[in-house]
């Protein structure tokens, strides 16, 4: 079993500009209340480094493998968060026009104590996960 925290937004933007926004890793510290600081290489079996910063918890360092990413469709990385405790942390965007873009930002938790840490700070993710895409939104729309 796992459990999905996740979070979708309609943007009135192109997937190319909102992809722009999410591919450039230096700037994560201005729109990024989760993933303050993030480096490292996009493309499959990319390595990214990002700091996590979550409500109530103390801050800390994740190293993540990208195992998928196609370029303004989707980002994927993968975190394991301890002993028995994995994510899967992802963007995904749909085009629904030209200037129009469905906007998925989540994680998938598993593993036997993972389901039990992130069941525990459900409501945490998904206010953060709704703080950037509202970000996100709000830099896309503006571009």
């Amino acid at each position: 079993m796992s459990i999905r925290i996740e979070h979708r937004i309609g943007v009135a933007a192109s997937a190319e500009t909102i992809w722009g926004i999410i591919a450039d890793l230096d700037r994560w510290g201005d729109w990024n209340p989760l993933h303050p600081e993030a480096s490292g290489r996009i493309g499959i079996g990319g390595k990214l480094e990002l700091a996590e910063t979550l409500d109530g918890d103390p801050a800390r360092r994740l190293d993540a493998t990208i195992p998928d990413w196609t370029p303004e469709i989707q980002l994927v990385w993968k975190v394991r968060r301890g002993f028995l405790s994995r994510s899967t942390r992802y963007f995904e965007l749909e085009p629904l026009t030209d200037h129009s873009t469905l906007l998925a930002n989540g994680e998938i938790f598993d593993g036997l104590l993972g389901e039990d840490w992130a069941a525990k700070r459900r409501g945490t993710f998904r206010a953060a996960f709704e703080a950037i895409n509202e970000a996100i939104k709000a830099r896309a729309e503006r571009a």
